[in-house]
């Protein structure tokens, strides 16, 4: 019998389903503990150990009415390919489900309430050290992923904010949203300081995207996209979206005094000079 391929929104069910207290205890019997070659006797050990935990935990403790305690990403936890939600530094965080201004946001319509929730729950998550993803707002909100990134892109536009995303805060969304505001924000000559604070980023976050958008522009001229990525070290997919912000760029840095050599004392920079100038084996 064929086996059926799985479809994009059961892919996401299933690492949903991965996170929680029971299977960070898993991975870590499988992985820390030596117990890989006895992975049968895991389950028991680790039910053992919940309800162990369950005798003792108060779930009232640091929950008011109306909220729950969600298992999502840690802050701190970088997205790395192949690794799953299980093999994830996970935290729990309370988010408000109910607040006194969600009736008048539904007094308005489902659209403005669902975005004043996603709002909400996206910087309480971060507030306590957290990130959500569009899945994790999805099953929350119980619609579509697609609906949810919906109402995201219409406040982001609406505000001109960006949302602390777990993808967008660790540049690892497909979107060109947050790069492209980062960028056009410098280039119109925003510290990197004021632009973490305009944007929700972390500082990090906003000098590896214009360190990297700075490297890309300087060896966009002599090298391909593949050849870019080899020398920076980066994915082909976040190259070309650097690639896709050039003409912006370039139309922006043209009514605008601003160049990377402008950066304020004390704010980090990447010169040109520091660009690669050939591939590894050139001569």
């Amino acid at each position: 019998m064929l086996m059926s391929v799985p479809t994009t929104r059961e892919k996401q069910a299933r690492r949903l389903a991965q996170k929680g207290l029971y299977n960070q205890l898993c991975a870590a019997f499988e992985n820390d503990y030596g117990f890989e070659k006895g992975r049968a006797i895991v389950p028991a050990i680790v039910r053992d150990i919940m309800d162990k935990v369950r005798a003792h935990y108060e779930p009232e403790g640091g929950q008011s009415p109306h909220q729950i305690v969600y298992t999502t990403a840690d802050g701190k936890e970088r997205i790395t390919r192949g690794k799953t939600m299980a093999q994830t530094r996970q935290k729990a965080v309370v988010l408000t489900m109910l607040a006194p201004e969600d009736c008048a946001a539904y007094g308005q319509g489902a659209p403005v309430l669902m975005r004043q929730r996603l709002v909400r729950w996206l910087t309480q998550a971060k507030d306590q050290g957290a990130l959500l993803t569009t899945a994790d707002l999805a099953l929350l909100c119980g619609v579509s992923r697609d609906l949810v990134e919906r109402r995201i892109r219409e406040h982001e536009a609406q505000t001109g904010t960006l949302l602390p995303l777990r993808g967008t805060v660790h540049d690892a969304s497909s979107k060109l949203t947050h790069k492209g505001r980062i960028v056009e924000l410098y280039l119109s000559g925003q510290t990197p300081g004021e632009i973490t604070r305009a944007t929700d980023h972390s500082l990090e976050a906003v000098e590896n995207y214009l360190r990297t958008f700075i490297l890309v522009r300087e060896l966009a001229d002599r090298y391909d996209a593949e050849s870019i990525s080899r020398l920076l070290g980066r994915g082909m997919q976040v190259v070309r979206q650097y690639l896709d912000l050039l003409p912006v760029a370039d139309a922006a840095a043209a009514s605008s005094p601003r160049t990377e050599r402008d950066t304020p004392v004390g704010e980090p920079s990447v010169s040109p000079s520091q660009a690669p100038t050939s591939l590894p084996g050139e001569t």
